[in-house]
């Protein structure tokens, strides 16, 4: 009983640290008296198929992921399964059949797959998952005390499996939330009420490593002027604390020339589940007037059909700049920065630099390439 408990606490591990799995298939090899284990995925749609295994050829799981899914006799008849089935396998497939295959001849033999079990750990729609045990051929079939050991972890793999494919997709979005934010032009930061940061895009790293309008001081998120510094902090605290002043807009001065950060404070709201303690947070929406990305220009050109030129001219109008500012900006003469601009407003159907301005800031936000 002692060695089963710690089986089934290895494989709740694994759940949630994958690089566990192939100690724990060396424990159910032993378990089941058996030789190579393996856990087979197989992508419901495309049914492109890859197996991770112990005790086979070194070169099995690649050769099986390239070819060998396509030779698998048991894959079609497994797809029918619900999570949880036992997999006596002659009960899926004649023995004769299996045998006279590829699958079993190229594949199986030299890997002691000869005689499998298996359970189904998974069956959804976008994946399935298959725990297979085998014996060489030599070794014989396994015996029915086997097939009850089985039965018993078979659950608990069932359930690891579910837990696993939870957390994989989890991590997925996140990954992709975390990437989507690291395109965007601007700063942006989660933060804790006291300050801590949580999270940083790259234009956030970018700017907190200038130390010029925001800083780092001890992982908390700071103003770098004392001046600014508890506005900021009082602006974040309420917002994570969610309070009747959630938020708000402020200025971050920096030494001239340089103008002051455009700074948005939002609250961001995380639950409370179980054994997860939700930590009050707030979004920081960090704006550099005095950048303007050279992907931002681009995509002005590339949603209004805009030449290089004008796409200089409509983004320094809608930092704010004067026409005569830039034309000495861009090294062109008043005239032509006047015709440029002409030309933005034909394309942009706008008619005043106020219009533009805010199509320009609705057309964001400007993202990193």
């Amino acid at each position: 009983m002692h060695d089963f408990d710690r089986l089934v606490g290895q494989i709740y591990d694994a759940a949630v640290e994958p690089g566990r799995w192939p100690q724990v298939l060396e424990l159910l090899s032993d378990f089941l008296d058996g030789a190579a284990t393996k856990l087979t995925f197989q992508n419901a749609r495309t049914l492109r198929s890859e197996a991770s295994s112990v005790r086979m050829p070194p070169e099995a799981d690649r050769t099986y992921a390239q070819y060998y899914y396509k030779t698998n006799v048991f894959l079609p008849r497994i797809a029918k399964l619900c999570a949880g089935t036992l997999i006596p396998v002659w009960n899926l497939l004649p023995r004769e059949a299996y045998q006279r295959s590829e699958f079993y001849n190229d594949f199986c033999r030299p890997g002691d797959m000869c005689h499998p079990i298996g359970v189904v750990l998974a069956n959804e729609p976008d994946v399935r998952v298959v725990f297979t045990c085998g014996r060489a051929k030599t070794a014989g079939e396994f015996e029915p005390e086997h097939l009850d050991r089985l039965r018993r972890i078979g659950p608990h793999l069932v359930r690891a499996a579910s837990v696993r494919l939870r957390l994989s997709r989890s991590e997925i979005a996140r990954n992709a939330n975390a990437e989507a934010l690291n395109r965007v032009a601007q700063g942006v930061l989660i933060v804790a009420a006291n300050g801590d940061i949580l999270f940083a895009n790259r234009a956030a790293e970018a700017l907190l490593a200038e130390a010029d309008g925001i800083r780092t001081e001890k992982s908390a998120l700071r103003a770098s002027r004392p001046a600014d510094a508890a506005q900021f902090q009082r602006l974040i605290a309420a917002a994570a604390e969610r309070s009747d002043a959630a938020g708000g807009v402020m200025a971050l001065a920096r030494p001239a020339p340089r103008r002051p950060l455009s700074v948005l404070v939002a609250p961001l709201i995380i639950e409370s589940t179980w054994f997860v303690t939700g930590r009050p947070a707030a979004i920081v929406f960090v704006a550099d007037p005095d950048s303007a990305p050279r992907t931002a220009q681009d995509q002005l050109r590339n949603l209004y059909r805009l030449t290089p030129a004008e796409a200089a001219v409509a983004m320094a109008i809608a930092r704010g700049e004067g026409l005569q500012a830039v034309a000495d900006e861009l090294e062109i003469s008043l005239t032509t920065a006047r015709s440029h601009l002409q030309h933005v407003f034909e394309k942009t159907e706008t008619r005043r630099q106020a219009q533009l301005v805010r199509l320009i800031a609705a057309s964001g936000p400007y993202v990193r390439q």
